[in-house]
């Protein structure tokens, strides 16, 4: 079954016959998995065991990660990436990762899916596997980003629409970025140009000149 985002539930079904509509239905979106791992130390920190195992203070890489090595396309430590909300005394890495497209996974149940990321944040990390995993979560979306597919860019729409006073923004519309956050900023600046467009005035740096 071929599923579109979400903005085709809100798009009255009469607007297909505009092309920049119609592509819309032909956009699939992809199930996503995110997964959260807690540990009993810090996982990215791979040189000094002590810090790595002490509680005291969190250590390793602040920031957002990327690998072509694992099922995940992104992934960090929310311990150090977002202390005030996620940061535990007594507590290690949070590290939460994101399976996309998570075709293969999203059937599964939650603890082979826990599993499975955990043995890839090992082979990422060899130094985690002297940790134990005290904690873990598995969150499902049946729709989510849409496909990254060969032949699909063209059904991105773009910002302005043939409806009067009526623009799209979001992450599957037509700009340089994937199907991410982003992108979705990307897109709504573009929307924000669209619509000033007539005015003579543009945006830039995020402000309006």
């Amino acid at each position: 079954m071929r599923h579109s985002p979400g903005v085709q539930r809100l798009l009255p079904t009469e607007w297909r016959k505009w092309e920049q509509f119609d592509n819309i239905y032909k956009l699939d979106a992809v199930p996503v998995a995110t997964v959260q791992l807690r540990f009993d130390g810090w996982v990215t920190e791979l040189h000094n065991e002590q810090a790595q195992k002490q509680l005291d203070r969190a250590v390793g890489l602040d920031n957002l990660l990327y690998t072509p090595d694992a099922d995940f396309s992104c992934f960090a430590d929310l311990a150090l990436t977002s202390p005030s909300d996620y940061y535990r005394e007594g507590q290690g890495s949070l590290i939460q990762a994101v399976l996309t497209p998570g075709d293969p996974f999203i059937k599964q149940n939650n603890e082979a899916i826990a599993q499975h990321v955990l043995k890839q944040v090992h082979d990422l990390f060899p130094s985690s596997r002297d940790l134990t995993m005290t904690w873990y979560s598995v969150v499902k979306l049946a729709q989510s980003l849409y496909r990254e597919a060969p032949g699909m860019e063209p059904y991105r729409p773009a910002q302005k629409t043939p409806i009067d006073n009526f623009f799209l923004a979001g992450s599957y519309t037509q700009q340089d970025y994937i199907d991410s956050m982003e992108g979705a900023t990307i897109s709504g600046r573009q929307a924000a140009q669209a619509i000033l467009e007539p005015t003579g005035y543009t945006v830039k740096g995020g402000w309006i000149v």
